[in-house]
């Protein structure tokens, strides 16, 4: 095995995290039917939902705050999943002025704003509880 601190591709291995993690919030998957899916979540794994609305839903998972955001999909728009996988963090605005001081280019998922890794997955963060 190698060194971890040597350089693997042309992005330099940081020995400090860009910014402070806290978590995964929740983790977006879309569906072709919204309410299939919430009821499956909810009736079959016993799940709480703790927010709905007609386009999406947000199903609680464990007591650490963590969730499952489940959307709808829109027209024939790919099922790529996960939609996206939200981070906890502490300060968000301190983590996008982070990344955007890395060179990390950021742009809005939504209300939010994200950003992809090197595959296309997207992130983006959501304030600690």
């Amino acid at each position: 095995m190698g060194d971890v601190s040597q350089k693997h591709s042309a992005h330099t291995v940081r020995d400090v995290p860009l910014f402070d993690g806290c978590g995964i919030d929740h983790v977006g998957i879309r569906y072709r039917d919204l309410q299939k899916a919430v009821g499956w979540f909810r009736d079959t794994l016993g799940l709480p939902v703790e927010h709905e609305t007609r386009t999406m839903a947000f199903v609680r998972v464990g007591g650490d705050g963590s969730h499952l955001a489940l959307f709808q999909a829109e027209g024939d728009e790919p099922l790529r999943q996960p939609h996206h996988v939200a981070l906890r963090v502490p300060d968000t605005v301190a983590g996008e002025a982070a990344l955007r001081t890395a060179g990390i280019p950021l742009r809005r998922f939504g209300p939010n704003w994200g950003f992809q890794d090197p595959e296309g997955n997207v992130f983006h963060f959501m304030p600690s509880r």
